[in-house]
């Protein structure tokens, strides 16, 4: 059944697109992205799962991340290698788990330049100059003439392994400071040969390849083009400098598409824009493009809802939208779209485990979706039917919790959730207070939704001991209580409060403080947002901040992206950061501190403070072993793992 103004109002996003050899079946593409899936440099079956996931959920095509030319571009311990020839036989076969759900394949080229390290390829950066990139430590190898013959030959081997595959096409990266784009750009190429000089000239070698690809793959596939719209930097490119491009792109009659998005390494926080960014932060600069071109043009960049999608669509930015992280959330987002748009799981941009965990080198999760990289054992239609259905008691009602209650539920268990405060969310109801972290609220909602939907029994001002569990009678325990605060370690003489970071967002919510012109100290010992939220909010209500870290730097445990955003944005507010800066005491409204490494002692007045030290598990059920424990109550940690948690002992029972 197709739920009220579900399909008619989605009427261009689910409509089919047929331009010349580009055909699909909707205008939803799941853009190409790193996963760490790979084995052994070609496409496995952890790598097809992951994609065939998103095929069954109704993607139209999938771009399957970024696959080396040359050995020179190893970018990670698991990367794809398209210049392998072994590539050929896992492209059929991820042909094979796409086809059936009408959905395209196509594999994207690249070469990383020098917006990497050496440490797993090897050898030497390439790059146009010897110019090193923002995120890199390395100076890169300026190329020469027999480096570009070699450049060429290696997309020419890739090209011809997809031409000889039953994958569809071909993308060829050219944006974000990957080589092709570092050549595009004035910051990065300086050459004063035929590559360099004039934007005719640094555009020579992305014309070229392309060229050399539609040789090589042959008539019959796809290619596509990852263009920057903007280089969001000064002194890069600007959208008129890439519409100029992509009209020398098209210029060459061998191209099918031009998938539009933004940033260098100089902005990497802005590549994949985290939770503070507004949605559809790219489509603009796809729109600029289409504007100057014929070809279909993709937009990315925060497209979370199928609502917004038909909107960047319908508003004439894009032919396409590239979906990415959504679908990373909820594979089943298109399929989901017509039929119960409410039932899709939503992104809410934190980036802890997709771009997040790129940073450390491990295959990317979802903080929402614990199934990611897991398809095989986790995804659909793997949830085991309930044999016999079982009373299931949860205790505690954050995303743990909830998580547990909705997967026993929807096996089939009878389940009841008891939490002891007013509301369900737990700790998620503070973290997500603060106006640049509110998007955190959505999975919560999300999560009361599916509860009510699958019929759980939810009982507030309910708390899980012994006298309700007996009176409960279920047949199985689940305990979600959560984690409070650590008490304080900071010795204080008590001139002034100390507060936890939830106190202090307590009072902002309710109003309950005084803050404009106080002076708070908010010592910093997570390296996450517990600090920084607090902080922001403080500032905001009019306080003068310091926030002092013994760590190297603040926001140390952030991803790339939210670290840089946070960290900018405290800047702005007027936020004084002092980092690896230990705290000491507090005695008669004094903060005295200690320097790490120089030993320096340092002292400022303070009105409060707010301590930022963690939390412990709260287990006041810790005398009844036999107890199935998840979330924060085992171990305080992130809400990934409580999700991931709440899943798995949803399982269990």
């Amino acid at each position: 059944m197709t739920a009220p103004g579900g399909a008619s109002a989605l009427a261009t996003l689910l409509s089919p697109l047929h331009r010349g050899r580009l055909q699909l079946k909707n205008r939803v593409v799941f853009p190409g992205h790193q996963t760490l899936f790979s084995e052994g440099g070609i496409i496995g079956p952890r790598m097809c799962a992951y994609y065939a996931e998103r095929a069954r959920g109704g993607a139209a095509a999938i771009v399957v991340e970024g696959a080396a030319v040359h050995d020179t571009t190893v970018k990670f311990p698991n990367y794809l290698l398209a210049h392998d020839p072994r590539i050929v036989d896992s492209l059929n076969a991820l042909a094979a788990a796409l086809h059936p759900h009408g959905c395209k394949g196509i594999l994207q080229l690249a070469h990383s330049g020098s917006r990497m390290s050496s440490h797993d390829s090897r050898q030497a950066l390439w790059a146009p100059s010897a110019v090193r990139s923002a995120i890199s430590p390395e100076l890169p190898h300026a190329m020469r003439d027999a480096d570009f013959e070699r450049l060429l030959e290696g997309y020419d081997t890739a090209a011809r392994h997809v031409g000889a595959s039953d994958i569809d096409g071909i993308e060829v990266h050219a944006a974000h400071e990957y080589l092709l784009g570092q050549f595009l750009s004035p910051l990065n190429n300086l050459r004063t040969d035929r590559w360099g000089g004039s934007l005719e000239n640094r555009a020579r070698l992305l014309l070229e390849v392309l060229q050399r690809v539609r040789r090589a793959a042959g008539d019959r596939k796809v290619i596509g083009v990852r263009l920057n719209g903007s280089d969001l930097t000064p002194g890069g490119l600007e959208p008129a400098d890439y519409a100029q491009v992509a009209r020398m792109i098209e210029a060459t009659g061998v191209v099918d598409y031009i998938s539009v998005t933004a940033g260098t390494s100089r902005d990497n926080n802005m590549i994949v824009p985290p939770m503070d960014v507004p949605h559809g932060v790219f489509a603009d600069y796809a729109a600029e493009i289409r504007r100057h071109v014929g070809l279909p043009v993709f937009a990315v960049g925060r497209i979370k809802t199928p609502a917004f999608a038909e909107s960047v669509l319908a508003a004439g930015k894009a032919d396409v939208v590239a979906v990415c992280r959504a679908l990373i959330a909820d594979p089943f987002w298109v399929e989901k779209a017509a039929r119960a748009p409410e039932t899709i799981r939503p992104c809410i941009g934190c980036n802890q485990g997709c771009f997040g965990y790129l940073y450390t080198n491990r295959p990317i999760t979802c903080t929402v979706n614990p199934a990611v990289g897991r398809e095989a054992e986790l995804g659909a239609g793997t949830l085991p039917p309930a044999s016999p259905p079982r009373h299931v008691l949860v205790g505690g009602g954050g995303p743990a919790g909830m998580e547990a209650a909705i997967t026993a539920a929807q096996r089939g268990h009878r389940v009841t959730l008891l939490e002891a405060g007013p509301a369900l969310g737990g700790q998620v109801l503070a973290a997500g207070w603060e106006r640049s972290r509110r998007e955190l609220l959505e999975i919560t909602t999300f999560q009361q939704q599916e509860l009510q939907r699958l019929g759980v029994q939810v009982r507030t001002g309910t708390r899980l001991d012994a006298a309700a569990i007996a009176a409960a009678g279920a047949d199985a325990v689940i305990v979600a209580t959560g984690s409070r605060p650590a008490d304080s370690s900071l010795p204080c003489d008590g001139s002034v409060d100390v507060l936890a970071p939830a106190e202090v967002i307590a009072q902002l919510q309710t109003g309950a403080a005084h803050w404009q012109g106080r002076r708070v100290t908010v010592v910093d010992g997570v390296g996450h947002f517990p600090a920084y939220a607090p902080a922001e909010a403080l500032a905001a209500a009019g306080a003068s901040v310091t926030l002092v870290t013994a760590k190297l730097h603040a926001a140390s445990l952030l991803d790339n992206g939210s670290m840089i955003n946070t960290l900018r944005r405290l800047g702005q507010a007027g936020v004084k950061v002092l980092s690896q800066t230990a705290t000491l005491r507090i005695e008669t409204g004094t903060v005295h501190a200690r320097h790490v490494f120089s030993g320096e002692l340092q002292a400022w007045r303070c009105d409060a403070v707010v301590a930022a030290l963690g939390n412990v598990a709260d287990d006041t059920l810790a005398d009844q072993p036999d107890l199935l424990r998840i979330g924060d109550c085992h171990a305080p940690r992130t809400m990934l793992d409580a999700i991931r948690d709440g899943h798995r002992a949803g399982r269990a029972v």
